[in-house]
Formats: C-alpha cells, structure tokens, sequence
C-alpha cells in the first residue's frame, strides 16, 4: 500500500555515478514492480555550506585536541 518512497544516499556525502545509477534507475524501476508510483532521491550534500561549516569545524576541533 505503500505509494510514496524517498531514498537517501547515507553512504556519501557527495553524488556518486554509482549511487545514482543504482536509485535513479535500478531501485526506482524495482519501485514500480511493486507499485510504488512516486519514488524520490533525496540530494546528497555535495558543496553544501553546512556540510563545508561542519567539516570545517571537525577538523579545527581535531587540531585543538592535538589528533
């Protein structure tokens, strides 16, 4: 009864040929097998600005903790 799915690449942060060929194509005509009409991929973050922001601030917190 499900009509509606969204897929998120959890994996990557950013686009990946692989990922998107795999739920842009092959996972989203297996929706339709099982007759899910609307089938969506979440974006990944790519350039972000808050995905920039917080890897940034990761790394800082690392210098400052001496890793």
């Amino acid at each position: 009864k499900v009509r509606d799915v969204v897929l998120v690449p959890i994996s990557f942060v950013s686009d990946h040929l692989e990922t998107l060929y795999e739920m842009d194509i092959l996972y989203r005509e297996k929706a339709i097998e099982y007759g899910i009409s609307n089938c969506y991929r979440a974006p990944a973050l790519n350039n972000s600005p808050f995905l920039i922001e917080a890897l940034k601030e990761l790394v800082l917190q690392q210098i400052a903790e001496g890793a």
